[in-house]
């Protein structure tokens, strides 16, 4: 299906699951959100810029995360770690300077560095509460890092 303008409907729905998320601003409701459908992702744009991606999950970009600037589902990298992390590594728990409290294992979580840059989507390996008692392992395995396309990854 070709690229098309979200409908009144699916726009309600859209707005509803970025707001579940925490990542729905007040100009995404004066934006056209345009919808690519492919066979396996849906990948939802304001312009040319891509916001998000739906596969299993909906996934936000990263250029989306430093407009919004989500205050909840969020980890704090060192600068050691962050280098890492935008290769795709895994983040362990080392590398990690603070957790947003509502962290829940297996959720996506929006990683910054410490400028407070979003540079990364991963996936929590475990709620905050075990993340804060760990000393050795993972904390998130990376989803969708800078500088790549979420509509090709």
């Amino acid at each position: 299906m070709a690229r098309h303008v979200l409908s009144k409907r699916d726009m309600k729905f859209f707005e509803g699951r970025m707001r579940d998320y925490g990542l729905w601003a007040d100009f995404m409701g004066t934006s056209k959100i345009e919808v690519d459908e492919k066979k396996d992702r849906r990948c939802f744009f304001i312009g040319s810029v891509i916001i998000s991606v739906e596969k299993e999950e909906l996934i936000p970009s990263i250029e989306l995360l430093n407009a919004v600037k989500p205050k909840t589902r969020t980890m704090e990298v060192d600068d050691g770690a962050a280098i890492h992390v935008l290769k795709g590594a895994k983040l362990f728990i080392k590398g990690v300077l603070s957790i947003s409290e509502d962290v829940v294992s297996g959720q996506l979580v929006y990683i910054k560095d410490r400028t407070g840059k979003y540079i990364a989507v991963g996936k929590a390996s475990e709620s905050k509460e075990v993340l804060d008692k760990m000393e050795n392992g993972v904390a998130a395995i990376m989803v969708l890092t800078y500088g790549i396309n979420p509509c090709d990854a």
